[in-house]
């Protein structure tokens, strides 16, 4: 299965969603840690997530699922102005925050 990243901007309101949507993205099958050659499972910047879904269009409607999800719990919109999701396959990255096993 290939492994995409996300990157998101959701629109600031007051109450800020960001919460409730990193919740609802993690019930979507996306995550904020990443797991390293090393074995050490480091923390994505924010707003940034990863998971492993069958093809773009199915990773693209878990994004929006999670946006909409979101909205739903808060009873008010949730706008994502901007995102992009791309397919890697090797990365590189650097996080001043690990997760021991």
């Amino acid at each position: 299965m290939p492994n995409y990243v996300a990157s998101y901007d959701l629109k600031e309101t007051s109450p800020d969603p960001h919460s409730v949507f990193l919740k609802r993205a993690i019930a979507y099958g996306w995550s904020c840690w990443i797991l390293a050659s090393n074995n050490v499972w480091y923390r994505l910047p924010n707003t940034t997530l990863v998971g492993a879904f069958d093809n773009l269009a199915v990773a693209e409607m878990k994004l929006e699922s999670a946006r909409v999800a979101t909205q739903n719990e808060l009873g008010r919109a949730v706008t994502m102005s901007k995102w992009i999701i791309v397919d890697y396959g090797s990365v590189r990255f650097n996080s001043n925050e690990r997760q021991n096993a």
